[in-house]
């Protein structure tokens, strides 16, 4: 979490008691307590701030970003890929049967696996990529500047780390964690948040469906 809103309301005390310092006529020493004073009530406002701002923008359980984040932030992120003659995958990630999950194992072994998968994810991607958490077990991952081929190397790479990692550590040895994961590209399927979600998302189902059947085999 970032301390944005408590640096600038230091910076902003500060800048107050040095005018006030210059152009006042003031004691020392009560104007450096009233200083203090100033300075920690300025530090604990804006730690209210910063994590409220924080929450606006996360998700509590895994700290990626929310649906909330996506929508507001995503078309200016789009304008600057326009700029850069970049494109921008998404990748839509399922986990399979995590309701069977839940219901099997409870909702604290579904939060770990949950919390599992996006360390997974975060370590196979780059700072620059945007992690959400769409709802339930269903994430968005927007990686930049990467065509088809990249999209599909880094797919088969975060389902690779999630057999070796995932399904080998502590308590993910209850249940095999599968994902399905579809995707699309800006601007090549959709000039909009929308039509990319839904190209994104019936890829996705359709991969789920092929390893059902396979799974059935």
């Amino acid at each position: 979490m970032k301390y944005r809103g408590r640096f600038i309301l230091l910076f902003i005390s500060l800048v107050s008691a040095c005018v006030y310092l210059v152009i006042g006529n003031v004691q020392i020493i009560p104007f450096t307590i009233f200083t203090l004073i100033e300075f920690s009530f300025s530090w604990f406002i804006g730690g209210w701030y910063d994590k409220y701002r924080y929450l606006s923008y996360h998700d509590p359980l895994t700290g990626v970003y929310n649906r909330r984040y996506a929508y507001m932030h995503l078309e200016r992120y789009f304008k600057i890929a326009n700029r850069r003659h970049e494109r921008i995958g998404i990748l839509n990630i399922d986990i399979d049967n995590f309701k069977l999950i839940n219901d099997t194992y409870g909702h604290s072994y579904g939060d770990f696996i949950l919390k599992g998968l996006c360390r997974i994810i975060v370590e196979n991607t780059r700072k620059e990529d945007i992690l959400v958490r769409w709802g339930g077990d269903e994430f968005l991952l927007f990686v930049i500047d990467k065509d088809d081929t990249s999209l599909e190397n880094l797919t088969y790479q975060i389902n690779d780390t999630i057999k070796t990692d995932l399904n080998n550590y502590g308590e993910s040895k209850k249940h095999e964690v599968t994902v399905s994961i579809g995707h699309s590209i800006y601007p090549d399927d959709g000039q909009n948040i929308s039509d990319l979600l839904s190209i994104s998302d019936k890829r996705m189902y359709k991969v789920k469906s092929i390893t059902k059947e396979v799974s059935l085999l």
